[in-house]
């Protein structure tokens, strides 16, 4: 038990790493963010979905930060594990993979004080913030994402009862 949890922290770390390269790399060099995001995606579905219980166990711990990161990370791979959970087939799972691993890239083009503001926002600065999906799937399209991993990206905020933004999707 004690070497599988060892070897999830060290893949959990290296993913994290990972993230953070993706994310310096995505305007300079969004091919190679791209194909990095879908490497660590792919050992995500072949490795972390294998230890899932203890995979979530590591999502509490954050070193100083670097929490941005593993926030993504986290995204996907709750993500992955609910669609495996649900038996999507792999290809689905990758798809979901990707969009969850770029669903915030749009608060990139949000003001750090408005995205990490911890005050209630005013209804101008709700509305900026809300535009990081549709400024999400601009980045997304740039880095030449699947269809299927922009929509992840359009619609992380929508609720099952129409409560959720962009479009208040039921």
């Amino acid at each position: 038990q004690q070497s599988r949890v060892a070897k999830c922290e060290r893949e959990f770390l290296s993913s994290a790493r990972a993230v953070k390269s993706i994310n310096q790399n995505l305007f300079a060099k969004p091919d190679e963010a791209r194909q990095e995001a879908e490497w660590l995606v792919q050992s995500i579905a072949s490795s972390m979905l294998t230890e899932s219980d203890i995979a979530i166990n590591l999502m509490k711990d954050k070193p100083g930060g670097e929490d941005v990161y593993f926030h993504s990370l986290n995204v996907t791979l709750l993500s992955m594990m609910l669609a495996k959970e649900l038996k999507a087939p792999p290809e689905a799972i990758r798809l979901i993979g990707m969009g969850a691993m770029f669903h915030d890239v749009g608060k990139l083009d949000i003001p750090d004080r408005i995205v990490r503001k911890t005050e209630p926002l005013t209804k101008p600065e709700l509305s900026l913030l809300q535009q990081h999906c549709a400024y999400g799937v601009e980045t997304g399209r740039k880095l030449s994402l699947p269809n299927e991993a922009l929509t992840v990206i359009a619609q992380h905020h929508e609720h099952s009862d129409g409560t959720g933004y962009p479009k208040g999707l039921k």
